[in-house]
Parts: C-alpha cells; sequence; structure tokens
C-alpha cells in the first residue's frame, strides 16, 4: 500500500469511478459468459458492487433494497431511503433510482403478494425496455427466490440462480479492490495493535473484541461483526465468539478480525497472542500450526487447487483427535478431502 487511503489532490490513490466502471464491465462480462440476461440481487454486498450504495445494517435483512443490472445496460437501484436525495448523494446513478417497493421477506407468504407482484411488474418492464424478456433472469440474495421464480415465470421470464454469476464476476479484483483490500488490511493491523498493547491479566474476552472494534472505527470501517476472542481453555474446542471470560498468566489468546469492512472490502485475519511469557509447549504447538499453514501458503499458485493445498496438511482427522472430518470442521478449517472423494 504505497498510498495513503484518504482522497488527495497530490496522488494518485484509489480511483472511484474507475472501481464503479471495471466491476460493472466484469459482472456484464460475466452475464454474457453464463447467458444471463439480467440479475436481481437484494445482497447487500452485490448491491455495493454494481451500484457502490451501501446498504445500512439495520436494512439488510428486510430485503427492501436492491439492485437490478441489466447485461446490456446500466444498473438500477431500488432504495428504502428518498431517491432525491441518493441521487444526490450518487450523481452516477441520477435517473437510475427506484423508490421503495416494499419489504417483501417481511411480509411476502406466497407469489401472488401484492409486494411481489410490483417486483415483477417493475422489473419486468425493466426487461422489456432492455429486450431481454426472453432472457434467464438471475435471482441473487433472497430468501424469497421460489416465490419470485413462480411470479416471474406467470409472466413468461425464466428465473435462475443468480449468485454463481456475481460470485465468479468478483473472483478477480481491479486495481482500486486490491488498494482498498490492502487498506482494510491495514486496518485490521492496527486493531491487532491496540489488542496487544491491551493484554494482561484481568482483561476479559469481551474487553479486548471492544478495544479492537474501537480501533477499527477509528480507522474509518463502515462494519465489522463482533471479533472472534477465545482465551486459556476456551481456545479448544474452538468457539468462534468470545465471553466475559478474564484473561489469566500465560493464557494463548486467539483473536479475528473478521468482517471489518472498508468500503465493502472485508478482513478474515486471525492471530495468536500469550498473556506473558510463552512456555515451551506453547512454543512448540504454535510452530507446528505455523510450518502447517505456510507449507499450505507455498503450494498457492496459478493454476493450483484447494486439493494441492490439503495435500500438504494432515490427511486424517485423527490427527485432531476426532473421528471424522465434520467433528474437524471447525478446527481446520478448509475442504476436507472427504467431501472431495463423495
Amino acid at each position: 500500500m504505497p498510498f495513503g487511503k484518504y482522497a488527495v489532490d497530490y496522488e494518485q490513490r484509489v480511483d472511484y469511478d474507475r472501481l464503479r466502471r471495471e466491476r460493472l464491465m466484469r459482472a456484464r462480462a460475466r452475464m454474457e459468459k453464463d447467458a444471463v440476461g439480467a440479475i436481481l440481487s437484494f445482497d447487500a454486498d452485490n448491491i455495493r458492487y454494481l451500484t457502490s450504495y451501501y446498504v445500512t445494517t439495520p436494512m439488510r435483512c428486510s430485503e427492501s433494497q436492491a439492485v437490478f443490472c441489466p447485461r446490456n445496460g446500466e444498473p438500477y437501484l431500488v432504495v428504502a431511503g428518498i431517491p432525491q436525495e441518493t441521487e444526490r448523494r450518487m450523481p452516477w446513478m441520477k435517473g437510475r433510482i427506484i423508490p421503495l417497493i416494499g419489504m417483501p421477506r417481511l411480509v411476502a407468504v406466497d407469489s401472488l403478494d401484492p409486494i411481489i407482484r410490483k417486483y415483477v411488474e417493475k422489473i419486468g418492464g425493466l426487461m422489456a425496455e432492455h429486450g431481454l424478456t426472453n432472457e434467464p433472469l438471475g435471482i441473487d440474495g433472497s430468501t424469497l427466490q421460489l416465490l419470485f421464480a413462480e411470479a416471474f415465470g406467470r409472466k413468461g421470464i425464466k428465473v435462475i440462480h443468480g449468485k454463481p454469476t456475481l460470485d465468479y464476476a468478483r473472483a478477480v479484483k481491479t486495481e482500486d479492490e486490491i488498494s482498498l483490500i490492502r487498506i482494510s488490511c491495514s486496518n485490521a493491523e492496527k486493531a491487532f495493535a491496540a489488542i496487544f498493547d491491551a493484554i494482561r491479566p484481568g482483561v476479559r474476552e469481551c474487553d479486548l473484541v471492544a478495544t479492537g472494534i474501537k480501533a477499527l472505527y477509528e480507522e474509518g470501517v463502515d462494519h465489522t461483526e463482533d471479533l472472534v476472542c477465545m482465551s486459556g481453555k476456551n481456545t479448544n474446542p474452538y468457539g468462534l465468539t468470545f465471553t466475559d471470560r478474564m484473561i489469566r498468566p500465560h493464557d494463548l489468546i486467539y483473536i479475528d478480525v473478521d468482517g471489518s469492512s472498508y468500503q465493502g472490502y472485508k478482513t478474515c485475519i486471525y492471530r495468536t497472542f500469550c498473556c506473558g511469557k510463552a512456555s515451551t509447549e506453547q512454543k512448540e504447538i504454535y510452530q507446528e500450526c505455523y510450518d502447517m499453514l505456510y507449507n499450505g501458503v507455498k503450494v498457492i499458485k496459478e493454476g493450483a487447487t484447494d486439493h494441492d493445498i490439503l495435500k500438504a496438511w494432515p490427511d486424517s482427522p485423527q490427527y485432531w483427535g476426532y473421528d471424522s472430518w465434520n467433528d474437524v470442521a471447525p478446527l481446520a478449517v478448509g475442504p476436507p478431502q472427504e467431501f472431495h472423494n463423495r
């Protein structure tokens, strides 16, 4: 990351116009490859990817905001706020802001629900405007995909699962995306540094989580999940959470800065610390884990697969003290070989 994170006039930093343009180009190219006429997405991250609109945390569960992206045109944004204000803040979306249609997830019980029908009428009309009525519509990020499929089907529009198309489009990052990812990682580094400085006997796991989250928001993150913080015996079995447990001398403390989002680009970075001086046994276990991790990293290169990485790791669940890979999954995060052999 050669430059700072904020906009200045003396260096070329993140180019947001280019970021939006190139992300849309990638999405359209993948839609062309997958023979998808258009995408209707309720997923907060995909809405942001296609329009740069930030769906706030309280609004995500209602599925009240969406993006419609035709393969041969510009994206349209369904907003829960005031359309004029959205256009003022996002001039690149001017003329393509759709007022709130409703909150389908909260009220719709079948495909005849008025809100579902309003979506079909609006989106079906946009597909007709773009000459896409006879092409598949990909639905993404909705719990009501079956209802939408029935409702659009009655209008002669075929609905398909749209998530894979956008997943593939987003898989390869642009220059500006990589810059934002690096900034997001640097934010996590600050959180880890603050947590490290706060570790001492008597501090609770929840205190360390609060310290890390404070550091993240100081750096301008727009969202973060609760950090994972497990200490002492809470580290095994793996808990994916934190408690009010008090840190004791010589405890190992596992921290995951997970879901920290900077302009839509998130982290999931893990670190392990020790409260005081680590014992010889702790150092040996740490080295074993370190070697395992980097043996996998060494395999990663163009053309490699997760099968190649698996070959660098222990090939038996008994290594972890369990009888099946299903039991091991929370401990060794990776695609178990058993799954590939099915």
